[in-house]
């Protein structure tokens, strides 16, 4: 069985309205555009919602769920099967560790994106409102 496409799209875009979320730090600042509240944490846990920041905090959040889900020794052996055990050459995860120059150069680039991003989103938001 598939929903109708509008059906879908309408789905989607609520999926965060009137929640608390987090995303990857250049996509954090739409949240509110579709109704989320913008919450630090590499996963924001909200009611039925998980949310990530980024790769490894996907990563981290999937594990938590298969420790609540399962048990934390099969989590623990996920982890051990994925062979997950970062250990980052650099304390530039973030944009608070990374230095100032090196934030300022990746946030440069998607200042194209992020625009174009806003207004899909404000469009897509407002769609799913009746708006």
């Amino acid at each position: 069985m598939t929903l109708p496409k509008a059906r879908t799209r309408s789905l989607t875009d609520r999926l965060v309205d009137g929640y608390r979320a987090t995303s990857h730090w250049v996509t954090k600042p739409l949240l509110p555009v579709f109704g989320a509240t913008p919450t630090e944490g590499r996963f924001v846990r909200d009611r039925n919602r998980i949310t990530a920041e980024g790769v490894t905090a996907g990563l981290d959040f999937a594990l938590s769920l298969v420790a609540e889900l399962r048990d934390r020794k099969y989590a623990e052996g996920v982890q051990l099967l994925a062979q997950y055990a970062p250990v980052p050459p650099f304390n530039a995860g973030e944009p608070g560790t990374a230095p100032e120059p090196v934030t300022t150069m990746i946030d440069n680039m998607f200042v194209g994106l992020k625009e174009e991003m806003r207004g899909a989103a404000a469009a897509a938001y407002a769609r799913s409102k009746g708006l």
